[in-house]
């Protein structure tokens, strides 16, 4: 997914000011510990109930995580987080949750002490995929691996001789879902542009798209293969350098959750757009544990701290997590009316906007 269209590279990279995987190991076994120590002072000091003695730790254990992340790894550039609010309705659910193993261990003979480590092992798995993957991603650590990405990358993908089977047919079905999406609003004579265009490897019918990225060889690629007709190098999709007032259609997908000066980009946007123009947008439907949470966070581990890859270390850059009325929102704090969002295959959020004052 394309990571593009941040803050000019020359600015200090100091928000992540620490390994992320030291700092995990260190809050893990932190909040475990602490856990385990609540949990059997409760228990075997004030004879407090086994169950209620785990909820409690469980619970400082939750509430642990969420000091430590602000304070340790406090990440400036997630702009659409979680609010507290909701995340202590989630610590609850995930406290409650954690009795039933618990139960089940106790009921199968096992001491207090060893059902709460294993249950404590359990809660660790499931918080590893579902919970704080989302603390690491970085807009700019991810751009500077993005910018050395080889130029076929989008289109190696689509290719299950290259990747595996349901990524190949994830990126596949994701580049047909765009094209034909970007054909139902293209009329011929239209002029269109890609902001964070990639391979551009949607434009199959090879239409006359002007590309913006910061990777100069995949827009070179997508050029030789007919998908751009033009292109310009951009580190900052806030200035593209295009002409004001050109463009019938911009397209932006897989783009806007890269993008750490979102209200910029979208005001550059708006200016290079025709006022009667459309711009067209595709973003992960970034709903907290939903479909693409979960499948996206156990990619990212298994690309990061298996297959090594740094850029999905840090998440592919993805700092802002939409969901429908948060891109609704976004929009129009920049002027534009959304005209449809829709969520054809429960992954991604398609969206048509506007200027709102057409």
């Amino acid at each position: 997914m394309n990571a593009t269209g941040n803050a000019t590279l020359n600015a200090p990279l100091n928000r992540i000011r620490h390994r992320s995987l030291n700092v995990f190991l260190l809050g893990g076994l932190l909040g475990s510990g602490l856990n385990v120590a609540v949990s059997a002072g409760l228990f075997y000091g004030l004879n407090v109930h086994p169950l209620l003695s785990f909820f409690i730790g469980t619970m400082l254990n939750q509430l642990f995580h969420y000091l430590y992340y602000h304070v340790v790894y406090v990440n400036q550039e997630i702009k659409m987080r979680m609010g507290f609010g909701l995340q202590l309705v989630l610590y609850t659910l995930v406290a409650t949750a954690s009795l039933l193993p618990l139960t089940l261990l106790l009921h199968a003979g096992l001491a207090y002490w060893a059902a709460v480590l294993v249950t404590i092992g359990i809660l660790s798995v499931i918080n590893v995929v579902c919970v704080r993957m989302s603390s690491f991603s970085s807009s700019h650590f991810a751009e500077i691996e993005y910018k050395d990405i080889g130029e076929s990358f989008y289109d190696d993908q689509t290719d299950s001789t290259k990747v595996n089977w349901f990524r190949a047919w994830f990126h596949s079905t994701r580049h047909k879902l765009l094209h034909d999406f970007v054909a139902r609003q293209f009329q011929p004579g239209m002029t269109v542009a890609d902001l964070g265009c990639g391979n551009c490897a949607w434009n199959t019918d090879k239409l006359p798209v002007t590309g913006v990225d910061v990777n100069e060889k995949m827009m070179q690629w997508a050029q030789r293969h007919g998908h751009l007709a033009d292109y310009r190098v951009a580190a900052d999709l806030a200035n593209t350098g295009l002409p004001s007032h050109t463009f019938d259609l911009i397209v932006m997908s897989e783009t806007l959750e890269h993008i750490f000066n979102l209200p910029e980009v979208l005001a550059e946007v708006r200016r290079i757009l025709k006022p009667d123009g459309r711009f067209l947008i595709t973003v992960p439907y970034d709903l907290f544990l939903g479909p693409f949470f979960i499948l996206f966070n156990v990619n990212c581990l298994y690309q990061g701290y298996v297959k090594g890859s740094i850029y999905h270390r840090f998440r592919c850059g993805h700092i802002n997590h939409f969901t429908k009325s948060r891109l609704r929102e976004k929009l129009k704090e920049s002027g534009f009316a959304a005209e449809s969002i829709t969520v054809p295959n429960k992954l991604t959020l398609y969206a048509v906007a506007r200027p709102a004052n057409q």
